[in-house]
């Protein structure tokens, strides 16, 4: 952001949208579809995804360590040792870099979710892996949000008390860093709530369950969590989307940000963005990382099917956070989509100014990688 651009935010002006270049190649195999990205000491990254088997849609989860850049290559798929594991994968991984009292040298965190057969009526479970790339003598957690109360904090019930035949279908963890994992929620169909949002706490192993404008029922999901202080601090930045009354006088979608604290389980007052800070159907944040200055989101929305979103931030474990300046990224119009377009795009994570997300051409998909100059 510009210094222009920062006193705008600060007079509480509409900050520009940004249109530098930017630059669009593939990453990875085709097949391989990056969902989330943490640091390392030595500078490269871990990577979490998916990766195709051959086998119908079938994917395992993989790992990939090392540098972000369009030559990466190569990556460590895993198959979860769960009864009847049929596909899965990880969404968001963290390191010994941000955590390194939980996390040993040389070993990674990872969630992410996975199917079996037969599913028994759960289509999702939620997964945790923590342990070296190679998968070798890794450990794997299998987590599903608890339907009538059990473990939640407050004792919230995913159910409702009056339908006996209610089950948590999907348990879908989306990211982690510190103590938490965040994600989504789904009831089976006629239940009530269609979906809502979690906070997994894996010291205490309690759940939140997320009543964003006082519901369960307000349509709220978590991609994306950053801890404010570094290691063992209990303050957090939470990212995703909701319909949360109040969030769209039309009830439509919008990305927010939300400070939450682990200890006191206080939670700040969200703030909600639309792409190009103009009415749209919809937006949501996929992804977030802390920059000089405040965040970086990747985002998805009715606009503009791939972004990025810097936003300033105040310092200080309860950040407050600014106007956005947004970064437009076309895949759609780069040559990875050339000549006859893609059927997919989307926005899945960011590393500093880095955005990866899927893109299907000619029926194939992969992994692009954006790099957004930033002013």
């Amino acid at each position: 952001m510009t210094s222009n651009q920062a006193s705008l935010t600060r007079a509480g002006l509409p900050a520009p949208q940004a249109t530098s270049a930017v630059s669009i190649s593939p990453i990875l195999g085709k097949g391989d579809i990056v969902t989330g990205v943490r640091g390392t000491t030595d500078g490269s990254v871990i990577l979490t995804g998916s990766h195709a088997t051959g086998t119908k849609k079938d994917t395992v989860p993989f790992l990939y360590q090392g540098p972000l850049t369009s030559a990466a290559e190569g990556v460590s798929a895993l198959t979860p040792p769960f009864p009847g594991f049929q596909t899965g994968t990880f969404y968001g991984p963290d390191t010994n870099t941000y955590n390194p009292d939980t996390i040993p040298p040389g070993q990674v965190r990872a969630v992410g979710s996975y199917r079996t057969h037969p599913n028994d009526g759960v289509l999702n479970h939620g997964m945790i892996y923590i342990g070296p790339l190679s998968g070798q003598g890794g450990s794997w957690t299998s987590i599903d949000v608890p339907a009538d109360g059990t473990d939640t904090v407050g004792g919230v019930r995913a159910c409702p008390e009056d339908s006996p035949h209610c089950c948590v279908m999907d348990t879908i963890a989306h990211s982690t860093m510190g103590d938490l994992v965040v994600g989504n929620y789904d009831l089976n169909p006629g239940h009530g709530v269609s979906g809502n949002a979690f906070i997994y706490n894996m010291s205490t192993r309690q759940w939140t369950l997320l009543q964003l404008g006082g519901s369960l029922a307000s349509g709220t999901t978590l991609y994306g969590i950053w801890q404010n202080g570094g290691p063992g601090s209990p303050s957090y930045t939470l990212a995703g989307g909701s319909l949360a009354h109040g969030s769209s006088p039309h009830g439509n979608m919008r990305a927010f940000l939300m400070n939450y604290n682990e200890q006191t389980g206080a939670f700040g007052k969200p703030r909600f963005y639309n792409y190009g800070n103009s009415p749209v159907l919809f937006t949501h944040f996929d992804g977030i990382t802390a920059v000089p200055g405040g965040f970086n989101l990747v985002a998805i929305s009715s606009a503009q099917k791939s972004s990025m979103a810097f936003i300033p931030a105040t310092r200080g474990d309860w950040p407050s956070f600014g106007r956005a300046t947004w970064y437009p990224i076309d895949v759609a119009g780069s040559r990875l989509c050339s000549p006859d377009g893609c059927s997919a795009v989307t926005g899945n994570t960011v590393f500093q100014n880095q955005v990866m997300g899927l893109y299907v051409y000619d029926s194939a998909p992969g992994t692009y990688l954006a790099a957004v100059p930033i002013p």
